[in-house]
């Protein structure tokens, strides 16, 4: 009887130890960007994923595109946001990792459910709620005929909100 409480008592403990290092799956998740640029532009934004394409939207100064998905192994969302009015700065990056890492850390979990992105003069944000702030993750690209993916910031910038 011993050894089988022992096998059980084993069990659980690598169950656990793989839920902490495995997303939360098959629960609903959103994404969410925001359109904060200055001298009231516009914020063109195309988000998408292996298995849905997202249409081109336009955001208003102080308008936000949001979606939900539910999250899966093989979930991965990427978007692309350009600054109007001529759309010449570009920025292209993964809005969503089914990654425990990404969605404790970069997106503060699931207890809000939601990655909150936002766009600025300088770059692009993403708020963290563990920290009360925002973090600065990617700089527009210069303008260029041939942009590709956004500047990783240098060093994270912390901002409070």
């Amino acid at each position: 009887m011993r050894k089988y409480l022992l096998s059980f008592f084993l069990i659980l403990i690598s169950f656990d130890s793989m839920n902490s290092l495995m997303p939360p799956l098959f629960r609903k998740f959103n994404v969410e960007i925001v359109n904060l640029l200055g001298f009231n532009k516009k914020l063109k934004v195309h988000c998408k994923s292996g298995s849905h394409d997202f249409p081109i939207t336009y955001l208003n100064s102080g308008e936000k595109f949001q979606f939900q998905f539910t999250i899966l192994l093989t979930t991965l969302y990427w978007c692309n946001l350009w600054q109007g009015p001529n759309y010449k700065h570009h920025v292209v990056f993964d809005a969503f990792l089914p990654d425990k890492d990404f969605i404790d850390g970069t997106c503060t979990g699931m207890h809000r459910n939601v990655c909150s992105w936002i766009a600025e003069e300088d770059g692009i944000y993403v708020i963290n709620k563990q920290f009360q702030g925002e973090y600065f993750m990617y700089r527009w690209d210069a303008p260029s005929k041939n942009t590709s993916t956004g500047a990783l910031a240098s060093e994270y910038e912390f901002r409070n909100t």
